[in-house]
């Protein structure tokens, strides 16, 4: 597998992030179960509008409020969004 670039993210209700990648691949990643752990997801919960993009498209990511990020993989969110679509096929 190469290396995957995000393109575009955009915050959908619930907490779900629609994606799509370099290569024309779009889908949801839903960070609901993420954001119901609390702690430094955090985040997501209190700015969801807040998500960017990370350096060379290789993350997506949300300030923490004390000058830090969280941040996801472009990798691991391909393979999360590819096991849905797979799933639901």
């Amino acid at each position: 597998m190469s290396m995957q670039r995000i393109v575009a993210a955009e915050m959908q209700p619930g907490f779900r992030l629609r994606l799509r990648f370099a290569d024309g691949l779009e889908g949801i990643a839903d960070f609901a179960p993420l954001v119901a752990r609390g702690g430094v997801y955090a985040a997501i919960a209190a700015a969801p509008e807040a998500v960017r993009i990370g350096p060379r498209g290789r993350s997506v990511e949300w300030p923490d409020g004390a000058g830090d990020t969280v941040d996801f993989c472009a990798d691991a969110l391909r393979l999360e969004i590819e096991g849905r679509s797979s799933a639901a096929a």
